[in-house]
């Protein structure tokens, strides 16, 4: 992971571009490089991932070519054997400027993996702009008054020096010449769910399982240590399951759970921590730490959204305890809700296709909410983050298989339905996770951390004489940021409008998990829940 930036058109200045570019720096502050190429500059905060040598440094330059690279190219080994690339050092976006003389425009559908990428040809001056399938990794662009072409991680490289910034959409590339001109698609979630015979089921649980382990172990690769977030749900202690199955009882493996005191994630948390035997880390913040970051962590996140800020604000805390031990490198549970089916509103789902079409919206939009928080919160202290449940064979897995097998209702425990049940009976062998874990049912990263985190948020708000959106827009507005790279709409518990169509009325109009009230069961301690049901009253 890395920052970059770049400035086309007329006379860059260089002083300007430098400046600029270290408002990331926290995205890469292992290196810093600005190189000169054909109209413009290219600028490189570095975080040494992969290759820490000075040989791994960017921008890479290949005859004509030259480009920079955020992100990890999990599938560059086949790459460089398949077109005869020799490189210099070891870094998997080293390839990326030779590739590209090779194969043109069909560079992002050769690429496995996340990254956002330019590439100029020297000779002509054109531009290669690039995003991965999802929008894993955050890339704008802008135009500032003399008609000169901007382009950054972070929108905050680009809000002081461009009258207009917008973010630079996942699935898509731009070739031509410097300028915010029209866009190519190169991916298309176009899935149709296939229909199997129910003698055929086992099979599905098999393609699934063999989907998640090869998607865990081809992003295991690093040069430094091995982390793991563990919130103790689902998602990401399949993550760290498969990994400990894969490395093998030998192998060092740490985890990393975060929440206020008594937060129901913890217990959940060490369980899968001593059951796969990994060196876990346990940090707990309290609701005024919390409120104090939300500032900084507006800063960084770059949205005025309330559920984006609360879930971001202890990975943000957890990010600086992580980065203090010496990680450079974690790997999380992000996307499976999107792609399984996960959150609780989805057991209100009236049909297969509407459940399909919400799924497909969610994981469309993924870059404004999950992937942003994920990625920046943690790049706030340097630390990258890697997600197997958007790995694009997955997602085809996930997104292929019969609808109705996703369905709460298609599996049960112990008498109630269950979300992602599919994936869990498919998880369900070997002894791979404790089964209080394997079953527990969804909760939100919000709620999880300790339901006091939203209701003491909310009352703080309302202590000040102001609302959580007011605060979060004020902070926006003051950080100058761009209003067109938020996404707004109705949203109960995660849903797209879409989805919020679906519940009961009287719903609560609040993105907490814990609004679908019918559904929810509660984690939290006994004595908690007792004062919980007694504040009801």
């Amino acid at each position: 992971m890395c920052g970059i930036f770049a400035c086309f058109g007329g006379k860059c200045d260089r002083r300007e571009a430098v400046d600029n570019a270290y408002k990331q720096n926290h995205r890469g502050p292992d290196d810093f490089c600005c190189l000169e190429v054909t109209g413009g500059l290219f600028c490189f905060n570095r975080l040494n991932v992969m290759d820490r040598t000075d040989l791994g440094r960017q921008p890479f330059v290949y005859q004509e070519y030259t480009a920079m690279t955020n992100g990890e190219i999990y599938n560059h080994k086949s790459l460089e054997a398949e077109f005869g690339i020799q490189n210099r050092g070891k870094s998997d976006c080293e390839l990326i400027p030779e590739l590209f003389s090779k194969v043109g425009e069909e560079l992002p559908k050769r690429l496995d993996g996340m990254f956002a990428t330019v590439v100029i040809n020297n000779k002509t001056g054109e531009l290669f702009i690039t995003r991965d399938h999802i929008g894993i990794i955050p890339l704008y662009w802008g135009t500032d008054t003399e008609g000169r072409l901007y382009i950054a991680s972070e929108q905050k490289c680009l809000v002081d020096i461009c009258e207009v910034v917008e973010i630079f959409p996942p699935r898509m590339y731009y070739h031509g010449p410097p300028k915010m001109g029209k866009l190519k698609q190169w991916y298309f979630m176009d899935w149709t769910p296939q229909v199997y015979a129910v003698e055929d089921e086992e099979k599905v649980y098999d393609r699934i399982y063999d989907g998640m382990y090869k998607a865990v172990e081809k992003m295991i690769p690093c040069d430094s240590p091995n982390g793991f977030l563990l919130s103790g749900g689902l998602d990401s202690s399949l993550v760290a399951a498969l990994a400990r199955r894969i490395l093998g009882p030998e192998h060092e493996l740490h985890t990393f759970t975060i929440g206020l005191e008594n937060a129901p994630d913890f217990k959940f948390a060490r369980a899968v921590a001593a059951h796969i035997g990994s060196i876990h880390h346990e940090f707990t913040y309290t609701l005024q730490e919390g409120v104090d970051s939300i500032p900084q962590v507006i800063h960084k996140i770059e949205t005025f959204n309330a559920t984006t800020i609360r879930s971001s604000t202890p990975q943000y805390l957890m990010s600086k305890k992580i980065a203090a031990r010496g990680f450079k490198m974690v790997m999380s549970g992000e996307g499976a809700d999107e792609a399984w089916g996960g959150y609780l509103y989805f057991h209100y789902a009236p049909n297969d296709e509407e459940f399909h079409e919400e799924m497909k919206d969610k994981l469309a939009d993924l870059h404004y909410y999950d992937c942003l928080r994920t990625n920046k919160s943690m790049l706030a202290s340097g630390v990258e983050v890697r997600v197997p449940f958007l790995d694009p064979d997955l997602l085809d897995i996930a997104m292929t298989i019969p609808v109705k097998m996703k369905h709460p209702n298609f599996i049960k425990h112990e008498g109630r339905p269950i979300e992602k049940g599919v994936l869990r009976k498919a998880c369900d062998r070997d002894n791979l996770l404790p089964k209080s874990v394997l079953w527990r049912q969804k909760e939100q990263f919000s709620d999880s951390v300790g339901y006091d985190w939203i209701d003491g948020l909310k009352q703080y708000y309302i202590d000040a004489g102001t609302t959580e959106e007011q605060f979060n827009m004020y902070m926006y507005k003051k950080y100058n940021f761009s209003m067109t790279t938020v996404k707004t709409g109705k949203s109960v518990a995660c849903s797209t409008p879409r989805g919020a169509s679906w519940l009961p009325e009287g719903t609560a109009n609040d993105e907490s998990g814990r609004s679908v009230l019918a559904v929810h069961q509660s984690s939290a301690p006994a004595s908690e829940k007792q004062e919980m049901i007694s504040g009801s009253e």
